[in-house]
């Protein structure tokens, strides 16, 4: 297992002493992990409603509930009964958080000949992990619960193509649903980001002066209201959504106890003394799950 027992002892041979890289002398200059921002975690940008599930650890939730009645309004006339509009019920769910974790081992030697905090190093690698995990896991929910498609024009990698109008068309099906539904957010894997991105016509396209300017950061751009995410976690024949962030679910949480530090509706960690190994075991976990509770305020766009 790397990283869990102490480096080898130095070794001389004439002149020329040997030591393994992870022993303090010389020192080494360690790169910077990659902080969670640069791996394009969006699943908490995608559903933004959180949830307690403290006590139970599951979830009854209604799916779609429709904002309007069944039936259309009716002219009464004098002294005219009013019509009843029957009203279906909304189709009812449940979901379990689960635990997701890792742990790792590490000696005291290996932390003692270290000028590195080993210990807090392999910490933010395991929250790295899970919450790249997780977030992956929200991205499948999404995309299994969502049915509903918008075809491109044209292929993207054309030079037909138009990926700024194929996103509005795919967002006016969201907005023909009249369930009060607006998408405000847009991801895209990065091929397909790097597309609408370069196209001339979303720069063309960009207001010049106002309050709703064009936005382009290495992972987020917006224009026209939407803030257009890059992510490397979208499943398997999924390049596109289009979402309204506001309204397509919740991820629920738990908080179990034990000791961990963190906030319950993210990743946790905790470090355990094993005197008798003269080391240490860290571990981490997300309890949670996703909840999409409104499939029809996302939409998915297929294009080749």
């Amino acid at each position: 297992m790397p990283n869990v027992y102490a480096p080898a002892a130095p070794t001389v041979s004439g002149d020329n002493i040997t030591v393994n890289r992870l022993v303090n002398s010389p020192v080494l200059i360690q790169r910077a992990l990659r902080t969670l921002a640069q791996m394009r975690l969006v699943g908490d940008k995608i559903l933004t409603g959180s949830v307690d599930l403290t006590g139970t650890g599951a979830v009854n939730y209604e799916v779609s509930e429709a904002i309007m009645a069944a039936s259309l309004a009716e002219r009464i006339d004098d002294l005219m009964e009013y019509p009843l509009s029957a009203e279906p019920s909304a189709v009812s769910q449940m979901a379990a958080a689960e635990n997701w974790g890792l742990s790792t081992l590490i000696s005291d030697k290996l932390v003692a000949r270290n000028r590195v905090d080993i210990v807090n190093r392999k910490m933010i690698k395991l929250a790295n992990r899970i919450a790249f995990g997780f977030d992956s896991l929200i991205l499948s929910a999404v995309a299994s619960a969502v049915t509903q498609t918008s075809t491109a024009t044209a292929a993207w990698n054309t030079t037909n193509a138009d990926p700024f109008a194929d996103i509005t068309l795919g967002a006016a099906v969201v907005d023909s649903l009249n369930q009060g539904y607006e998408v405000d957010t847009v991801l895209a894997t990065p091929t397909r980001w790097a597309r609408l991105i370069a196209s001339a016509k979303i720069i063309e396209r960009a207001p010049r002066e106002s309050n709703d300017s064009l936005l382009l950061t290495g992972r987020l751009a917006r224009i026209a209201g939407l803030n257009i995410w890059k992510t490397t976690n979208m499943p398997a024949g999924v390049d596109v959504m289009l979402i309204d962030s506001r309204q397509l679910g919740s991820i629920g949480w738990e908080d179990q106890g034990g000791g961990y530090l963190g906030s319950a509706d993210g990743v946790q960690s905790k470090r355990i003394r094993l005197d008798e190994n003269d080391g240490w075991k860290i571990q981490g976990r997300r309890i949670g799950v996703p909840i999409v509770q409104e499939p029809g305020a996302a939409v998915k766009i297929i294009s080749t």
